[in-house]
């Protein structure tokens, strides 16, 4: 009996050890918050008063230098989890959608599957925005919420899961659960399969969801069989659902919740409790839900005695909306004395520091000094590397997994050391790429290729000393010329390199692939290599049209979706198309009119999407029959192929190949229309067999 004791007490003294070795840890990323919009960070008290986040920081450390990797979500909380920037995949400006498939690859090393293989118990609780599902073939793909969500959180390393799917007011309406809608009562649920749900009577949810609901007020609700939101009741409901999570877990078992809050992102919704709390306005009682939400989780880890072994973050995933020229609940907030960024410029979207700077502040009691502040420049890319230098693991190579990802214990604990990193990329909306250096952030001003190009002051270069103008109000890259050249030539390293964790190789250009294709075999139809306008019976209508640099080169005119028209009038059935295509910001459809009755098919390719698609006619609707994701750089001459062959059309656009099938597509062809949309593209080497 002795023995036994001796054992287990032995067991308990060892579990004990290993947990104080393995902090829980608690990522708390809020949503949109910016950096002037908390108490510790300079925000009115007469405004608003956020006593949690102003506790964490007495009883934590306070960042004045944390980035975010992106001024909008889905990016940020790829690179988050990940230690990797969002751009280095396809993703390249914007965010995800709600019927977007997963974007984590589920063999990527991210916070959760680390921490999970440690022994952790992991839960991703909140906003997820970051996929689910897994894309086929099909030109009308997308996630299926009427069916298994698979791959998705459990997929990536997380044991437990609990969200809205994209954003507070998206056109769901409705919370995910692991696998599965929350509630859902019918759809492709497998035979014996039970969908956890809400009481009948819980103030949680309700029956319908409407436009009134949703961020824009326009948007087409989801049809789905299953309860729905209640936009006030989001905040109370997922903080319920964490802190319930956090009391649930084991003593010795170490866990990690990554929790995302809806706050403080449009529609502004707070809760009756904290409706009319602020002097702000609604938006400054939504900061104080946000406030009341982070008191929610500090009350669960008081409750369930693991505040002190428990690393808890709080931060957000971009900037503040700051956009006072219109009519929202943030402009009424600034205009009532809230300064949402402080005096950062610019906000959400923008590559101004207002989109990037955000509250970070860390608590660990016993490591983390207490009521500390530290200026060392971090990035939320950073949080992997942490967590593995936390736990022991090593990270695999720097090409390899975190690409991005820094270790930033040594700050967290406020040891003497040198700073984990002395450069960073921010990466705005529409895509522009920024890289800060000490005092220095050099913009590139350059928008991916996809974005609508506006005339603004983010897509023009410029170099700014961020230490003594924070607000960004001067380009000061005439007088620092030697500064501009050695930030975008390591930008141009860090981005093409595929990391920036180590200094990789420089490559100063990565050039494109681009693919030979043999010569198509058949009688030649047309043959153009259209290095001068071609003659008849070629005709130009509905653009301009001009001979350039051996090729012929449409630049949309006029009303918007009429495209710049190059005709040509053909006669076959089966054959091969080729011809080689370059993009200066345009965007191609190749309409081919086909049969008797004013029938026409087209081909669509832009710099990030080809596809197949039938045009309407008659009754009959536009019919999508094939869409491929493609990386095409502008200035670049590329192969495009079109092959027919009975019903079915394939189509090579460089090294990607699709098909389609349908009846029109086995009917004589009779006109080929080179359509060319917006800014420039060029064609030459026109070539057709059958």
């Amino acid at each position: 009996m002795k023995t036994k004791t001796l054992l287990a007490l032995f067991c308990l003294i060892g579990c004990t050890a290993l947990a104080a070795d393995r902090p829980n840890v608690v990522v708390i990323l809020s949503d949109d918050f910016g950096y002037g919009s908390v108490g510790c960070y300079g925000a009115d008290g007469k405004l608003i008063q956020t006593p949690n986040l102003d506790r964490l920081a007495r009883e934590g450390r306070r960042f004045t230098d944390a980035n975010t990797t992106s001024s909008v979500c889905s990016p940020t909380r790829y690179s988050v989890l990940t230690g990797r920037y969002c751009w280095r995949t396809s993703a390249k400006h914007g965010v995800l959608g709600t019927f977007s498939p997963l974007h984590i690859e589920t063999t990527r090393l991210n916070m959760a599957s680390l921490l999970k293989e440690k022994g952790y118990s992991t839960a991703a609780i909140g906003k997820w925005h970051l996929g689910y599902g897994k894309a086929d073939e099909s030109p009308v793909w997308r996630t299926d919420y009427e069916a298994e969500l698979s791959p998705g959180p459990l997929d990536i390393g997380f044991d437990y899961h609990f969200g809205v799917p994209a954003n507070h007011g998206d056109l769901t309406g409705i919370y995910v659960e692991n696998r599965f809608v929350y509630g859902l009562r019918n759809g492709k649920i497998p035979e014996g399969m039970k969908i956890s749900g809400p009481d009948r009577d819980n103030p949680n949810f309700k029956a319908t969801y409407t436009q009134e609901d949703t961020e824009s007020g326009k948007s087409t609700i989801l049809e789905l069989d299953a309860p729905r939101r209640i936009n006030e009741r989001v905040m109370p409901y997922l903080t319920e659902k964490s802190a319930d999570w956090i009391k649930a877990q084991k003593k010795g078992t170490p866990f990690f919740l990554y929790y995302t809050p809806v706050a403080v992102h449009n529609p502004v919704t707070p809760d009756k409790d904290t409706a009319g709390t602020s002097k702000a306005g609604p938006y400054g009682d939504w900061i104080h839900e946000l406030d009341k939400s982070v008191g929610g989780i500090l009350a669960a880890l008081d409750e369930s005695g693991q505040t002190e072994n428990t690393l808890i973050i709080f931060t957000s995933d971009n900037g503040g909306v700051f956009k006072p020229e219109r009519d929202m609940p943030q402009t009424d907030a600034y205009k009532a004395g809230l300064k949402v960024n402080g005096i950062l410029r610019g906000g959400k979207h923008t590559v101004w520091e207002g989109g990037f700077k955000v509250p970070f502040i860390a608590r660990w009691p016993g490591k983390i000094p207490a009521g500390s502040v530290c200026n060392e420049m971090v990035s939320l890319a950073d949080l992997l590397a942490t967590t593995a230098a936390i736990v022991g693991e090593k990270l695999p190579a720097a090409g390899e997994a975190a690409e991005d990802s820094y270790n930033i214990l040594p700050a967290l604990l406020g040891q003497e050391a040198k700073p984990a990193r002395t450069d960073m990329i921010v990466h705005s909306s529409d895509g522009v790429f920024a890289i800060r250096q000490g005092p220095w952030k050099w913009i590139e001003g350059i928008p991916a290729q996809g974005t609508k190009k506006k005339k603004s002051e983010e897509f023009e270069p410029r170099l700014i000393n961020v230490k003594e103008d924070p607000s960004e109000t001067k380009d000061v890259s005439t007088e620092n010329p030697e500064v501009v050249k050695k930030l975008s030539k390591l930008l141009v390293q860090y981005r093409n390199g595929g990391y920036s964790r180590e200094l990789p190789p420089f490559i100063e250009k990565v050039l494109p692939k681009v693919a030979v294709l043999p010569k198509a075999e058949g009688e030649v139809v047309i043959e153009e290599s259209l290095v001068s306008l071609p003659e008849k019976p070629w005709t130009t209508s509905q653009g301009a049209w001009k001979a350039e640099d051996s090729a012929v080169w449409g630049v949309q005119k006029g009303a918007k979706g009429s495209g710049a028209n190059l005709r040509v009038p053909v006669s076959l059935t089966d054959g091969v198309l080729d011809y080689q295509i370059q993009f200066q910001g345009g965007r191609h459809s190749l309409r081919i009119e086909a049969g008797d009755n004013k029938e026409s098919f087209r081909i669509e390719v832009s710099t990030t999407q080809a596809g197949i698609t039938k045009n309407p006619s008659g009754t009959e609707p536009l019919l999508p029959l094939a869409r491929k994701t493609v990386e095409l750089e502008s200035a670049v001459w590329y192969p495009v192929r079109v092959t027919f062959k009975g019903d079915e059309v394939t189509v090579q656009v460089n090294e990607t190949v699709f098909s389609g099938k349908h009846a029109l597509l086995g009917k004589e062809k009779k006109v080929l229309n080179f359509l060319v949309f917006g800014d420039r593209a060029g064609f030459k080497n026109v070539r057709l067999v059958k």
